[in-house]
């Protein structure tokens, strides 16, 4: 009966395709919108466990509508297709980015190179992964993306293209925390070694305030990946590299999120023990 009210070119099967695809829309928003609350609900969850959760719910509902839209229209799709070989062609080409997009988003999931709330570096860009979708990932930008820049606080969309060309760096695949490099330039009569046990003395007095958790990632680390740790004892290294100074590189465990304090901590517990040493040479 309804089918006398419709246009001529409204068939039977086309009615069908099109009510099918109005249930399959609303079971899954239906679907998403009940998933959604629970999680949300989930009071035992980190906010980064629930924030993956969010983002896979999503792209999953998003790829279980295309796949069903895409089963249901099938004859039609085909008859389109086949009339409209060249179309579709130049219809590929012109959307060669975003067909890139998705493959880097399904190299990214089949890869794990990274998920909602890891730290990398893509492209010399470093930050916490915000979110990701099939065509870009949001990044927000580290305090370390320059050695000149404080706290950036900005957010970066970066298209799933790019890791089809590019490394990905993941810093927080092994866990939590990572060796931290700190640089010190002295010049070439300075007393290096003095600023060497400096450096030393204020790196070991702060990896003793967190030495439990640090072995405990050592030992997460061996069990889960087999791999033998790297050291998590500070030491310094030296360098020659230009002839006027001589550089000290601290190595030391940092937990992530504590780079930049620890860092700062260092070089003005080095800065105040230099200085006071210098104090002491003028007054003799």
């Amino acid at each position: 009966m309804l089918k006398n009210y419709l246009p001529d070119f409204v068939d039977k099967a086309l009615l069908h395709d099109l009510i099918a695809s109005l249930v399959l829309i609303g079971l899954l928003l239906l679907l998403r919108s009940s998933a959604r609350h629970a999680i949300l609900r989930r009071e035992d969850l980190h906010p980064d466990v629930k924030r993956r959760w969010l983002i896979t719910l999503r792209n999953s509902v998003l790829l279980l509508l295309l796949i069903g839209l895409a089963l249901i229209w099938a004859n039609e799709i085909e008859a389109v297709a086949v009339s409209m070989v060249a179309i579709a062609a130049a219809i590929v080409i012109a959307n060669k980015e975003l067909i890139m997009c998705m493959l880097g988003s399904i190299y990214r999931t089949s890869t794990h190179a990274y998920q909602a709330g890891d730290r990398i570096e893509l492209r010399g860009l470093k930050g916490q992964v915000l979110d990701t979708s099939l065509l870009s990932t949001t990044l927000l930008e580290s305090s370390h993306a320059g050695s000149s820049k404080g706290t950036v606080g900005r957010t970066i969309t970066i298209p799933n293209s790019v890791l089809l060309t590019e490394p990905v760096f993941n810093e927080t695949k092994l866990g939590s925390y990572v060796i931290h490099t700190i640089h010190v330039a002295l010049p070439r009569d300075a007393d290096w070694e003095k600023g060497e046990t400096v450096l030393l003395d204020a790196a070991n007095l702060l990896v003793a305030t967190y030495q439990e958790d640090l072995e405990r990632h050592r030992r997460d680390i061996e069990q889960s990946f087999a791999l033998e740790s790297p050291s998590l004892t500070p030491r310094v290294r030296l360098t020659l590299d230009d002839h006027e100074t001589i550089t000290l590189h601290l190595q030391m465990p940092v937990a992530l999120g504590d780079r930049s304090r620890t860092e700062q901590e260092i070089l003005r517990h080095f800065l105040r023990e230099t200085s006071t040493t210098q104090t002491r040479c003028t007054e003799k």
